[in-house]
């Protein structure tokens, strides 16, 4: 099988911290939604843009979360049961910063812009 060989062997054995990054995915799921509770009328967004954004959250920042755990196990780290939930919580701006970085990094080496000629 091939969860036998390489860095996927690390996953079966710990299945029980994916699962626990996944549950701090769904904690965070949480505080978005008790976010939206707390928000002024004014500020919020129409319903229909609530219920599609909040679908995408609830399946995203699990799957994300577990997502992360994975590549750590992956790389060879090792994680206790509180740093997994940990992962879980911070996944996104893990992902954001990465993001970030990612897009700085490609500006410095993208080509100059040319000048309008006068």
């Amino acid at each position: 099988m091939w969860l036998d060989a390489g860095p996927w062997s690390a996953l079966p054995a710990n299945a029980h911290l994916i699962a626990i990054s996944v549950f701090g995915g769904y904690v965070l799921f949480g505080l978005k939604l008790a976010e939206h509770f707390m928000r002024a009328a004014a500020d919020k967004m129409p319903l229909r843009r609530y219920v599609v954004c909040f679908t995408a959250l609830f399946v995203v920042l699990p799957v994300l979360g577990g997502s992360m755990t994975a590549i750590y196990l992956m790389n060879g780290d090792k994680l206790s049961p509180i740093l997994a939930l940990q992962v879980g919580l911070t996944s996104p701006a893990i992902v954001q910063s990465l993001i970030i970085a990612a897009a700085h990094s490609m500006s410095k080496t993208a080509a100059p812009v040319a000048r309008a000629t006068q």
